[in-house]
């Protein structure tokens, strides 16, 4: 008898491997159920292009233990010492109560300017995933250059790396500065403050779900919906070619067809840093873990309905330039990675529902 069972079993999971696009109905949600049951190694494979260098999802794990580095740099991450209106700290534009992200469609600065982009999320800085570089644009090759760059911008904090020393010595920093690198010092230094920051910015990891839990073996921990729109994910929806890994991101770049080109709020990417064709519309990849704390998204910051973006994306990015567009929009720029997906409404829907339990 228990010979047949495993027999029944066996061609129940045959059946799964042979699914490439499931209904919701319930026979492939008992088979989708049985596929997800096995650790992550065995799953059905993903749908992952030629050249793609992906890794399997995997669970949020334990955050790093702070240090003193990295205390230091929480203090001075929420500091409005340094800004010139002595208002706007990096906290400002990263809230930790939406994922470090901003929930403004683009972040204001000191005396209210406004920015031109919205502001990432930071929490997958402490997750071990692929940083090519730093920004939407990728201006910052280190994560040392880019928590300085925001300090001299005028729209953010508006101040000169030089004063930065005497700004938080004024504000009692020294003593801090001198129980984490040594009581000889005389002054703080710039490069002090970029390692601090940093380091705690690596302490930084999202806030886990229950698709973590998922991931760790509870098969319950999903609906049937959402367990469906993981499978889409993988699968069907092609998410897996730029979201995947503990972080759900590449950290490359790509071209989404969300230059605006032509209208108000045009941006180009890293083309504005590089001046180079190739890069012209590209934007760094997110991390999709927390997305629904860390809304809205995109560069723009004008998505708020997700069931909308996972429409846009179904329809294969298919967003032309106005007429009014530089010549260099109108040239066929979209990555090669997006495609129509032709994901029915009850399957957008599905996947909807999983992208919110990240």
């Amino acid at each position: 008898m228990l010979r047949v069972v495993f027999v029944v079993l066996a061609i129940m999971f045959s059946t799964c491997q042979a699914v490439a696009h499931t209904s919701s109905g319930e026979c492939d949600i008992q088979c989708l159920r049985l596929a997800y049951a096995k650790p992550t190694d065995q799953w059905l494979a993903p749908t992952i292009d030629d050249g793609v260098a992906w890794a399997e999802l995997a669970p949020i794990g334990t955050p790093p233990m702070p240090t003193p580095l990295s205390e230091l740099g929480k203090r001075l991450f929420f500091e409005t010492a340094l800004s010139s209106d002595g208002q706007i700290a990096c906290i400002t534009c990263h809230d930790p109560h939406h994922a470090f992200a901003d929930p403004r469609p683009v972040s204001l600065g000191v005396y209210d300017r406004q920015g031109t982009r919205n502001s990432q999320s930071l929490t997958h800085l402490g997750l071990d995933s692929p940083q090519h570089a730093f920004f939407w644009d990728g201006r910052a090759k280190t994560l040392h250059e880019q928590v300085l760059m925001p300090l001299t911008d005028p729209n953010e904090m508006d101040i000169t790396l030089d004063s930065v020393p005497n700004r938080l010595a004024n504000a009692g920093y020294l003593p801090h500065f001198r129980t984490v690198f040594g009581r000889q010092m005389t002054a703080i230094d710039i490069n002090q403050v970029a390692h601090a920051l940093t380091a705690y910015l690596h302490t930084l990891t999202p806030t886990p779900t229950r698709f973590d839990e998922f991931l760790k073996g509870d098969i319950t921990a999903l609906s049937d919906a959402e367990l469906l729109g993981l499978h889409l994910f993988r699968t069907k929806g092609r998410c897996m070619n730029c979201h995947f890994g503990q972080a759900m991101s590449d950290g490359d770049f790509h071209n989404l067809n969300q230059t605006l080109a032509g209208r108000t709020r045009q941006d180009f990417g890293k083309y504005e840093i590089t001046g180079d064709p190739a890069d012209f519309g590209k934007f760094k990849t997110p991390s999709l873990r927390n997305l629904s704390t860390s809304k809205p998204w995109f560069h723009h910051g004008l998505f708020t309905n997700l069931r909308g973006v996972v429409a846009i994306y179904n329809t294969g990015m298919d967003i032309p330039p106005t007429s009014t567009a530089p010549p260099i929009a109108h040239a066929d720029h979209l990555d090669p990675l997006i495609k129509p997906l032709g994901l029915t409404a009850d399957e957008m829907d599905a996947l909807t529902a999983f992208l919110l339990t990240l």
